[in-house]
């Protein structure tokens, strides 16, 4: 083991002991963070990033970051569906994500970008 991983190894330990002695677990810290927006980049015929994990709640803000194309997000599912419509360049359309669970976000003008989103 490096020297490195011997040191940082009693200091987790000690967080987790901290966590523990204060009856707080990782889920209830976890599920007392806000909802967040995280940027999803249209640009040069792909979403940026390719996927995404978040929690229900949590917003993301697809936006199309090329100078001359138009994009159209869009989501088909069983439980939910969503259509941003056409996004012209510069555009940014929010989507709210209230339903756990795997989904696939698509443009309808270009068929080669996808997204997945995982949301908790």
């Amino acid at each position: 083991m490096s020297l490195r991983g011997r040191c940082l190894r009693p200091l987790v330990f000690a967080g987790i002991l901290a966590l523990a002695g204060t009856g707080i677990s990782l889920e209830t810290a976890r599920a007392s963070l806000p909802a967040v927006t995280r940027i999803v980049l249209q640009k040069a015929g792909r979403y940026m990033p390719t996927d995404l994990y978040l929690r229900r709640g949590d917003t993301i803000a697809l936006r199309n970051g090329d100078a001359r194309l138009t994009h159209h997000a869009f989501i088909e599912a069983d439980r939910f569906s969503f259509d941003a419509g056409a996004q012209e360049p510069g555009a940014e359309t929010r989507l709210t994500l209230a339903e756990p669970g795997d989904f696939v976000i698509q443009c309808g003008i270009h068929p080669k970008m996808k997204l997945t989103l995982h949301v908790e």
